[in-house]
């Protein structure tokens, strides 16, 4: 059985528990992270998959899972003040441990909690003979804080074809409804964001008393990865990304190549998230909806980081990048462009009316030598000009993949030349 990696709509189309809303809990900072068993997680994740009709990522490993909680600020400005808990957990080694892997599958909105156990099932699984993976449910995903937003209701005719007159309309309606969202808890929503997701990382670091730490980033995991290399470049070892994101978090730009990529496959198809993520759509039943029970994905947290960092969008403006590319092109209007950045229908942002000032990420211009990146030569979700950009920027090796699947790193042909990387630095061929 093969899991869902690297999904940039992993959220949207799992996260399938937003029908309720909450208030973020507060807990006491603490030095170290106190470890104890996932029996329970490993039974939510069970009950959950079952209802897919799918086995478990965790089973067979529940003896080498073990689960724990760091308190981390929720504004690093103010370390003393409002703390946040995330969750974590830590898969041990068959063998004696030699070093951690953080690791992370993408999103952004996905927990990653259940990523080292599903890693440890693919032909990268060399890794965990002496490293020690660890997974991160981000800030706003999984058990971590989080507060939880009513997904947006729509009136649209699913059907029609998509005017400037709807998407103008879907735009103040997506306005309105983030504008309700972040007055939930507006001081919580401001700091959903990868830079201080990367200082939660570190956090961890320090929890688990390692000087120095090597990661795995999938899709938005990449952006994550890239943020925490270019903000604590001494603690890590060895970083592997895999399906890396747009650095520059230009809308216009992102859309663009997203939409040349899709139109230049052999066989372009606009890339349907729902299906690739949630085939069954069973994940969508409301008995998820209890705060206990294990929930894969949160849309409003990844609507959150996504728009942190990409800013407001102007609704006018969106649908006529959108008329101007489609006509540029030759594509058909009513192809959506598939990034979290996309509102739900063509011509569309989901930022619309975003009430927080962008904070993109910011390189240092600084060069990686423990730096892999890897593009996958045919795939539209994110373009491999992307992963070009980011080894011209930041350094470090860049390998391809002949294939159009996206975050398939871990089931390719280089799976073991990636697990080979994270053990030995050796760059893959």
């Amino acid at each position: 059985m093969r899991y869902i990696i690297g999904s940039l709509a992993g959220a949207s189309a799992l996260a399938l528990t937003l029908t309720s809303c909450a208030t973020p809990t507060t807990t006491r900072p603490e030095a170290a992270i106190t470890w104890g068993s996932c029996d329970s997680f490993t039974t939510q994740v069970t009950d959950f998959y079952k209802m897919m009709e799918m086995p478990s990522p965790t089973d067979g490993f529940e003896d080498r899972l073990q689960c724990g909680e760091v308190s981390v600020p929720l504004n690093y400005d103010d370390p003393k003040g409002r703390q946040l808990t995330i969750a974590v957990t830590k898969l041990a080694p068959k063998n004696e441990s030699t070093g951690y892997v953080f690791t992370n599958p993408g999103g952004p909105g996905i927990e990653g909690r259940t990523f080292p156990a599903v890693l440890a099932n693919t032909p990268m699984q060399a890794i965990t003979e002496n490293m020690t993976l660890i997974g991160i449910d981000p800030r706003g995903t999984g058990g971590s804080t989080t507060v939880m937003c009513q997904d947006e209701e729509s009136d649209e005719n699913a059907e029609a074809d998509v005017t400037e007159a709807i998407a103008l309309a879907n735009a103040e309606r997506t306005a309105q409804h983030n504008t309700s969202c972040a007055d939930l808890d507006s001081e919580y929503v401001e700091q959903l964001t990868t830079q201080n997701i990367a200082r939660d990382l570190d956090r961890v670091r320090e929890g688990l008393g390692a000087e120095r730490v090597s990661y795995f980033g999938v899709s938005w995991g990449t952006e994550l990865g890239i943020e925490y290399l270019n903000t604590f470049p001494d603690r890590v070892d060895r970083m592997l990304l895999d399906s890396v994101m747009d650095v520059r978090q230009d809308i216009t730009k992102t859309l663009d190549d997203v939409a040349e990529a899709t139109a230049a496959a052999p066989d372009p198809q606009p890339y349907n998230e729902d299906e690739a993520a949630d085939p069954d759509a069973a994940a969508k039943d409301d008995t998820l909806a209890a705060a206990e029970t294990y929930s894969p994905g949160n849309f409003g947290t990844r609507t959150a980081i996504t728009c942190n960092a990409y800013g407001a969008t102007d609704g006018k403006a969106v649908w006529e990048d959108h008329v101007a590319r489609s006509e540029r092109l030759g594509t058909d209007l009513q192809d959506r462009a598939a990034h979290p950045v996309s509102g739900d229908l063509p011509g569309t942002s989901a930022c619309a009316g975003w009430p927080f000032a962008a904070q993109p990420l910011k390189l240092s211009g600084e060069k990686f030598d423990n730096l892999q990146i890897v593009v996958h030569s045919g795939e539209t979700v994110t373009p491999p000009a992307w992963g070009e950009h980011a080894h011209e920027l930041l350094g470090g090796s860049i390998a391809v993949v002949e294939n159009d699947q996206h975050g398939s790193l871990a089931y390719s042909d280089k799976a073991e030349a990636a697990a080979k990387f994270l053990v030995t630095g050796t760059p893959i061929k």
